[in-house]
């Protein structure tokens, strides 16, 4: 549940609370007073009756009842009371009863049950001389009242039901709009966390949320800044890896090349001498041996720098490594397809696909159990190269099993470069490589480290 949900639900539930509070006081409130009121105005209506009874001074049987009916039906006017006079059982009445015209509440029932006070009904015995023995009897009710208590509750209430509907409005779009940069600040962490350390957020007009936008652009302008040194680290070290590489491979070519093909040479000469077999056969073993030694360290002096690189380009090099490595695996087939020139290609962008085809090659033989291998090298004119390396292999599950050193090593080179290294891979199908490579590359940012001579 999101923070502003949850600040919602907190403000609502405070709301409900004042409501069912404030319409128990509401409810409390004339119940009691409904109570009051009622049971006043049958009190003092009852002494007013009593009173107009012990005045009336007439002696005449008919004048009295008039009088004391007169008196009944002027308070039978009255809202809250119901009036009326009861004979004994079996006399036939005198006076009829004055009954009050019953109204019923307009409120829900519910509030009725609620506020409705306990009926209390009043009784007071008449003697009338002439008459036989009645009772008055004064019943409250409280219809009017409960109607009046209602239409004032329902004011309140829905007085208070606006103001919440209102103010829960106001606050879900108030506190939407204060919330919003948390979504800019979470798409800001998205972006760092996918390698964008370029990512800055704007400033917002709360503080403590601008506190934290600031602390974000400064941390984002130290990871840019440390990917920026790690990039040129990471450049000049393989530089400086490439040209001891090819330092050793040209002493591997002078010094051992040229000794083996002396040994060579010498073998060959005393074996053609007219001397003992022994000797001689000896002599051709050392040839032989000195061959196989020869296309060892030719093959070492391939493998530390491809001399074929400098001299022939990136497309002929990567031609004569995948013969090779075919000629090697009887088992898999590597399928090379170019679309594009690359003869202008800087050092950096040549050697860098050249590992990268090297160790895809090497992981495959290690790992994929593939028997098709596709390397495709495409060039988006003028200023990109692609590079696509997929086999048929077992694949594996790049999300959850740790990486080598080799694909970080990979990844490294091509980051390095500026470019972007996408790795696709599932089990049972598969690997899939993808890498685009700028190749405006600014050199003054990522320095030559070769030896001059």
């Amino acid at each position: 549940m999101s923070l502003r949900l949850r600040l919602n639900l907190l403000i609502n539930l405070v709301f409900i609370a004042i409501l069912l509070i404030g319409t128990a006081l509401v409810i409390h409130n004339a119940r009691k007073a409904l109570a009051e009121e009622t049971e006043s105005t049958a009190k003092l209506t009852l002494q007013l009756l009593e009173l107009a009874f012990i005045n009336t001074s007439s002696e005449n049987l008919a004048i009295r009842q008039s009088m004391l009916m007169a008196e009944i039906k002027r308070f039978g006017k009255a809202r809250h009371l119901h009036i009326e006079i009861v004979h004994g059982k079996g006399v036939e009445p005198y006076a009829t009863s004055v009954p009050m015209t019953q109204h019923k509440p307009v409120a829900p029932s519910w509030f009725v049950k609620l506020v409705e006070p306990t009926s209390r009904i009043l009784r007071r015995s008449i003697q009338i001389p002439g008459m036989p023995s009645s009772e008055l009897v004064i019943r409250p009710d409280p219809a009017d009242e409960i109607t009046e208590a209602w239409n004032e509750a329902f004011s309140f209430i829905s007085l208070l039901l606006f103001f919440f509907v209102i103010a829960n409005i106001l606050l879900y779009v108030i506190i939407g709009r204060s919330l919003k940069p948390i979504n800019s600040i979470l798409k800001g962490l998205d972006d760092i966390e996918q390698g964008d350390y370029k990512s800055r957020l704007t400033h917002v007009n709360l503080p403590e949320l601008d506190r934290i936008v600031q602390k974000f652009n400064h941390m984002a302008g130290v990871l840019e800044e440390s990917r920026e040194q790690n990039r040129y680290l990471t450049q000049k070290s393989k530089a400086i890896q490439e040209e001891e590489r090819r330092h050793l491979a040209r002493e591997l070519h002078d010094e051992m090349g040229q000794s083996i093909s002396a040994i060579k040479a010498l073998a060959v000469s005393i074996s053609q001498r007219n001397i003992d077999e022994k000797t001689s056969s000896n002599a051709i073993t050392i040839a032989d041996i000195s061959s196989r030694i020869y296309s060892v360290a030719r093959s070492m002096m391939r493998k530390l720098h491809p001399v074929v690189l400098e001299e022939l380009g990136l497309v002929p090099a990567l031609n004569d490594t995948i013969d090779d490595w075919n000629t090697s695996h009887e088992n898999t087939f590597c399928h090379f397809d170019v679309q594009g020139e690359f003869d202008d290609l800087s050092r950096e962008v040549s050697i860098t696909v050249y590992r990268l085809v090297q160790e895809c090659l090497t992981n495959v033989a290690k790992h994929a159990s593939a028997t098709d291998v596709y390397v495709e090298l495409g060039r988006s004119i003028p200023d990109q190269l692609n590079l696509k390396i997929r086999d048929n292999g077992q694949g594996f599950d790049h999300t959850t099993q740790s990486r080598g050193l080799g694909l970080l090593g990979m990844r490294e080179r091509v980051e390095a470069l500026k470019g972007q290294f996408t790795l696709k891979a599932r089990p049972d199908h598969g690997v899939n490589i993808q890498v685009s490579l700028p190749l405006k590359t600014d050199k003054k940012e990522y320095p030559s480290c070769e030896n001059k001579q």
